[in-house]
């Protein structure tokens, strides 16, 4: 199974030019207005999907707001490769830093993070405690060994996307069971079109719907138990088994686009956005990245998967909550790193960072009065309505074994070199065989 993160990396969300439109989001700490020492903040950043324009916004802002401080901006597309030898040699560090998902764990171990847990159990910039302006799977991502080693800044939907603009046209319902989509499925098909999408050379896009339908049939207990990984026993959950057998069975109908096995993920998205089908696995990245190939008119919104039959959790959302800030163990400016901080996870930098990116923080706040576009709104209504769930953790375990340890369930099923019976089982079998394993490979002993 492809890892979540690589594809991730390849598929954030594209910055928008708009102006946030933010005013003065709080002040205060170190360096704020009625300081004379002069300060240099240097933060850097992972350039990629979400551009630079909100961090000029923020470094704007923060300035504004802090008498004699200077915020150096270093924005990086290559920054992840660089933190490793900076840390390693302490010279050359940020005092604070907007990473993607990495291994963050292993440098808390290591005594390369600041301790910020003052900050997390602290007051936010708009008053109340910090860690309650944040998700739940963002609080729970903070933190590694009682205490938070890192803020989680950016979140989002892995789930499916429907042509809006076709289904109103069409006067179709979007489905909220896997049996309202077979039943819609004859009409879409009478016009011509697919059903489904998907990209067969990036199969790993299928755990968007997959792994929801997990916690669908397992409920939140099933989830808690496979991130612990205490034995080789979770995988014997029928959730799992039940999750599989639903994904197999899109194979076996007249759901997906022919040629779909052959696809990148950007040509199912081509087709997709050329109407060839009407839904297509993917996450809140897709408009963005497919803005300069978009028909003009074209509308789509973000769904969530269908739930299974007998579902215990149907309001649920796959959070792709992963992406960090940092702030290094000998950054210079420490209390003015978390200031920044605390400055930019406000409710005004947070709405700044929608309208300009199109992304979205793991932090509870509104769009009202921003100029967004309907899909924007879609994603964030399922953020708002629904209870995220994330397969991100701590477990070593996990993190060896994987959800699918025998190999990649979603091309061995997809491809017809199992069934999803044959994967459940061998997954079994493999973990079993293999514990003892790893657990003495991983120092668990």
């Amino acid at each position: 199974m492809m890892a979540m993160s690589v594809i991730l990396s390849g598929c954030t969300n594209s910055g928008g030019n708009g102006g946030s439109g933010s005013s003065d989001p709080g002040s205060g700490g170190e360096g704020a207005q009625g300081s004379t020492e002069a300060k240099v903040l240097k933060v850097a950043f992972f350039q990629g999907g979400y551009g630079d324009a909100w961090f000029k916004e923020l470094k704007q802002q923060f300035e504004a707001a802090h008498d004699n401080v200077t915020v150096e901006l270093e924005g990086d597309p290559g920054i992840m490769e660089k933190m490793d030898p900076r840390f390693e040699s302490g010279s050359n560090l940020p005092d604070v830093a907007f990473l993607t998902n990495t291994h963050w764990q292993m440098w808390a171990t290591r005594g390369y993070l600041a301790d910020l847990t003052d900050l997390y159990e602290g007051e936010s910039a708009d008053g109340g405690a910090f860690k309650d302006t944040m998700n739940e799977v963002a609080q729970q991502y903070a933190v590694y060994r009682d205490k938070a080693y890192v803020i989680p800044w950016s979140d989002g939907i892995l789930s499916m996307v429907y042509n809006k603009g076709m289904f109103e046209e069409k006067g179709w319902t979007v489905p909220e069971t896997w049996a309202d989509l077979l039943e819609l499925a004859p009409q879409i098909r009478a016009e011509g079109i697919a059903p489904i999408v998907f990209p067969g050379k990036v199969i790993g896009y299928w755990d968007f719907v997959v792994k929801p339908m997990i916690v669908q049939a397992g409920g939140f207990d099933t989830l808690e138990e496979l991130l612990a990984m205490e034995s080789p026993e979770v995988f014997e959950n029928e959730a799992i088994l039940q999750a599989l057998t639903q994904y197999e069975s899109l194979f076996k109908g007249d759901l997906l686009l022919s040629g779909s096995e052959a696809l990148n993920h950007t040509e199912a998205q081509m087709e997709f956005v050329n109407g060839k089908a009407a839904m297509i696995p993917n996450g809140n990245w897709l408009e963005g990245e497919m803005k300069s190939s978009l028909p003009e008119g074209f509308d789509m919104a973000m769904m969530k998967v269908p739930a299974l039959d007998g579902a215990k959790e149907k309001d649920i959302y796959f959070s792709s909550v992963g992406d960090i800030v940092v702030v290094p163990a000998k950054a210079k400016e420490q209390e003015l790193a978390r200031e920044f901080i605390k400055f930019a996870s406000s409710q005004e930098m947070n709405r700044s960072f929608t309208e300009l990116t199109g992304g979205f923080r793991p932090f509870t706040y509104t769009l009202d009065g921003l100029d967004v576009g309907s899909f924007t709104q879609s994603v964030m209504d399922i953020m708002q309505n629904n209870r995220p769930f994330t397969f991100n953790t701590t477990s070593p375990m996990f993190s060896r074994m994987g959800m699918y340890p025998s190999g990649d369930a979603y091309g061995n099923i997809a491809f017809g070199s199992k069934s999803a019976k044959q994967q459940y089982e061998d997954d079994i079998a493999f973990a079993k065989s293999k514990w003892d394993e790893y657990k003495k490979e991983l120092g668990l002993e």
